[in-house]
């Protein structure tokens, strides 16, 4: 074992061991709460992010109990698992004592000393799936072996399986490709989309979940990305994302990491210097990604986690290169002890609260009393690790004076507090009814169970709902019961539980109930839903003359019998065959036909087969945009994209020179019909998928025969 590797194993040693030594001393954050509750609905994904998380603190509180060192231990594991890929990867670009940096960083930064290695979020298994994406993509470039992208697709996969960030990692990919002429080559290979395909079909429990979902899922984080309008530039929330980001990077190593970046753009897309664009690819998309989101809508700061992540491997090659410099020497000194200060400070002052918060109010805002607490306490976050034990202790003393046949549920009006106050009475089910869409909903679609029941109403002053009877459908409320939580012997926090008598669900209003999100679809219903959703999309919302006036004028010769798509792609190939191919010229054009042919015949089949209704007879006239093809019947698969990708796909994998050529003719041939009104989009994508495969087994078996 080399001198560095000893090191690296010594340190991830000592630091595991103190987190460890912290992990079950704190209570749960809100988001650690929340995501143990999805280990109580174990489904194929949830409201707000993939399944991972929700698995794997399944998996832990089995065997270890439902309890804070249970839930936590997974990120720490992780964190030891991904530090060990980190140096592997910082090692085969540069070198050992680099990729030793590179571990001092990434234990000395916040965003992932703590935040990653301490506290279980859907970052921690994410972090761990991104590295081994790029460890295997480094792999693939320097090996040039064709098995890793399979083990690629896997990885980005389960990757996508832990957060949607990991979508990004395609982007990175590409970039690189295109960006190093010497690996452009891959783009002509059937492995990359076969990693594609493989990281969709892992991927493909959440796709199922959205469509069952009126696809719940990915319109939240879309909206809660993106935001709900059009975007509208604002230094406000830039600077405040800037300053979040900051904050979890570390103020000193984050001005540093601003000048690590600047040198990175340069020396990769510049210098054309190979390292630097790996790195390059798997953080600046992200970064940029998030950071120009960050001029209108608000982010949260450790979104582009994994852009810091990869730019962590650059900022100590640029320590280690600069390293001499007393100068710079001294600065990083100062800003790696700045960071490792926050990252005592943080769970110091969550255990024995010794920072005052006092000081940095106003004067006013320091004097201010609300329900007898101050205004310090009220905004000290750490507050909220803590009550918890309390407030579950009074529950089980009121939940305990009901009759066993009369037992009450519990319930509250925010998603924070139902997910921790289910965490700490893990028997007792707990409900959230509100106004706002979460995961929630999904899971309590149905209480009817709860007709005539008694409920406990449990809030606080962080979310004060004074009066419940305005709201909720019960017959009777009681006084509520006060929880005062101290810390310190400091009033810090109040509960408070109201117990509420004969529950009469069906008056509950609206908005407070999961009707909002709709009722659970079966896979088909869903899929179908979908189909029609997209269908009228593009043939009602992309309307516009200059698409009218082509789709018009190919629509008008279909009707005739006269297939443009055809004509054009038969003279393109032919074309291309004729300038490339000379003297195979007949060969393969007599293989391209019989492929087409055996293609088309098998496209027949499968429309008599199914016989599936076309949108025209399932809209009915003058609900869809229709030009000369009145056509009602045999929808399914779409006979126009079959033959385009048959053919297209032929000619990619014979002459993969003009791919770009034949995708821009297989897509406009698919998006033709489907804004024509004569096809819905599984009609086209099934088409494409047919011809793609058809076309691939009868090439492999050509080259096979003529030993190309």
């Amino acid at each position: 074992m080399s001198y560095y590797y000893k090191l690296f194993w010594i340190l991830t040693t000592i630091t595991t061991f103190l987190r460890l030594s912290v992990i079950g001393k704190l209570g749960l954050t809100v988001d650690e709460a929340h995501y143990w509750v999805y280990s109580k609905f174990l489904d194929l994904s949830y409201y707000d992010h993939p399944p991972m998380i929700g698995y794997i603190i399944k998996v832990f509180t089995d065997i270890f109990g439902i309890n804070e060192f249970a839930v936590r231990l997974p990120s720490v594991i992780i964190f030891v698992i991904t530090s060990w890929l980190f140096f592997l990867c910082v090692k085969k670009i540069f070198n050992e004592r680099i990729a030793f940096i590179g571990i001092i960083l990434i234990n000395v930064l916040p965003v992932f000393s703590f935040l990653g290695a301490v506290v279980t979020i859907p970052d921690s298994p994410l972090s761990l799936f991104w590295i081994l994406s790029f460890y295997l993509f480094i792999t693939i470039i320097e090996t040039k072996e064709k098995k890793y992208w399979y083990m690629l697709g896997i990885a980005i996969g389960f990757a996508l399986l832990s957060k949607y960030t990991a979508v990004m990692i395609y982007p990175s990919i590409i970039l690189f490709l295109l960006c190093s002429k010497e690996n452009r080559f891959w783009f002509a290979k059937k492995e990359l989309y076969f990693s594609m395909i493989i990281s969709f079909i892992i991927f493909l429990p959440v796709v199922i979940w959205n469509i069952q979902n009126n696809w719940a899922s990915f319109g939240f984080q879309l909206q809660h990305g993106l935001g709900n309008s059009l975007p509208k530039f604002s230094f406000t929330l830039f600077g405040r994302s800037i300053g979040a980001q900051a904050g979890y990077v570390s103020p000193f190593l984050f001005i540093f990491f601003c000048y690590v970046a600047c040198v990175l753009i340069k020396d990769a897309f510049f210098k054309k210097q190979k390292d630097a664009l790996y790195i390059a690819s798997f953080s600046l998309p992200v970064l940029i990604f998030f950071n120009a989101v960050a001029t209108f809508n608000e982010i949260l700061p450790h979104w582009p986690a994994m852009g810091y992540l990869i730019l962590t491997i650059y900022a100590a090659y640029l320590i280690n290169k600069f390293w001499d410099n007393s100068k710079f020497r001294k600065v990083i000194y100062f800003s790696c002890g700045f960071a490792l200060f926050l990252d005592l400070l943080i769970p110091i002052h969550c255990m024995y609260k010794l920072i005052p918060i006092e000081p940095f109010l106003p004067q006013k805002e320091a004097e201010k009393i609300e329900y007898g607490i101050s205004k310090a306490e009220i905004i000290d976050v750490s507050n909220d690790l803590y009550g918890w034990k309390e407030l579950s202790s009074e529950i089980n003393k009121i939940y305990d004076t009901y009759p066993e046949d009369k037992k009450p549920f519990l319930f509250t009006h925010k998603s924070y507090l139902a997910s921790q106050i289910y965490f700490y009475t893990p028997n007792i089910r707990v409900y959230c009814f509100s106004s706002k869409i979460d995961a929630y909903d999904l899971w309590q679609r149905d209480i009817s169970d709860l007709e005539k029941k008694d409920g406990l109403f449990i809030t606080s002053n962080m979310f004060d709902f004074g009066t419940p009877e305005k709201v909720y459908p019960f017959n009777k409320f009681e006084q509520p019961i006060e929880v005062p939580v101290y810390r310190n012997n400091k009033l810090v926090k109040k509960f408070w539980i109201t117990k509420c008598s004969n529950f009469e669900p069906e008056n509950l209003p609206e908005n407070y109930t999961a009707n909002i999100i709709g009722a659970k679809k079966t896979l088909m219903q869903g899929l179908i839903d979908t189909d029609h959703a997209i269908f009228k999309f593009v043939n009602i919302d992309l309307k516009n003359k200059f698409f009218d006036s082509i789709v018009s004028k190919i629509s008008f010769f279909d009707s005739k019998g006269f297939n443009p798509s055809f004509i054009i792609i038969v003279i393109v190939s032919l074309i291309i065959l004729r300038k490339e191919e000379k003297n195979k010229f007949w060969i393969l054009l007599a293989f391209i036909i019989c492929t087409v042919v055996a293609a088309s015949t098998l496209n027949t089949f499968i429309k008599g087969l199914f016989d599936r209704p076309r949108p025209l007879a399932v809209f009915g006239e003058g609900n869809i945009n229709i030009f000369y093809e009145i056509l009602h019947a045999r929808s399914f698969p779409s006979g126009h994209t079959q033959f385009a990708f048959t053919a297209l796909t032929t000619m990619l994998l014979l002459i993969p020179k003009y791919w770009y050529i034949y995708l821009i003719l297989a897509f406009a041939t698919g998006f033709e019909r489907m804004y024509a009104g004569c096809h819905f989009p599984l009609d086209v994508c099934c088409g494409a998928i047919e011809g793609i495969i058809i076309s691939y087994i009868m090439v492999k078996i050509f080259k096979k025969v003529y030993k190309l």
